[in-house]
C-alpha cells in the first residue's frame, strides 16, 4: 500500500518549530497503529527553497499549483509572520478548496488568524 501524503506548507520566515510534534509523529512509524501509512511531503508557493526562523533551508517537494486535494491526506500550515503580513493569500485558496473538500487542514498559530482573514472560519466548526 503506497502511504498517504500529508502535506506541510512551507514558506520563508515559517515558524519551524511549531509544525515539529506533529510531523515527526506522523512520519515516524513508531507512532502509527500501522507503519508507513503517511508520509510528510513540503509543498511552498513555487519549488524555490524558502528558508525558516530558525536558518532551516528547505526544498519543496511541490509547489502549490501540484498539489490536489485528491492526493492529500491532511494539510498542514505552520504559523509565522507572513500570515500577519497578508502573505501566502495562495496557501489560503488551497486550503479553501481542502476544506470544501472535506480534507482536513491543520493550521498553527499564526496560520489560523490567515484562515480567518480569509474568510475560511466564518461559517466553519473550528477547534
Amino acid at each position: 500500500m503506497r502511504p498517504q501524503e500529508v502535506h506541510l506548507f512551507v514558506f520563508d520566515n515559517l515558524s519551524d518549530w511549531e509544525a515539529s510534534y506533529a510531523i515527526a509523529g506522523i512520519n515516524n512509524p513508531q507512532f502509527q497503529k500501522k507503519s508507513g501509512i503517511y508520509r510528510i511531503r513540503s509543498v511552498a508557493i513555487t519549488r524555490a527553497p524558502v528558508v525558516s526562523t530558525g536558518g532551516i533551508r528547505i526544498q519543496p517537494d511541490l509547489a502549490l499549483d501540484e498539489l490536489s486535494q485528491r492526493d492529500s491526506a491532511m494539510l498542514i500550515l505552520p504559523g509565522g509572520i507572513a500570515w500577519d503580513e497578508g502573505k501566502n493569500r495562495e496557501a489560503i485558496e488551497v486550503a479553501r478548496v481542502f476544506l470544501d473538500s472535506r480534507v482536513p487542514v491543520a493550521a498553527i498559530c499564526g496560520a489560523t488568524a490567515g484562515l480567518a482573514h480569509g474568510g475560511l472560519l466564518d461559517c466553519r466548526r473550528h477547534l
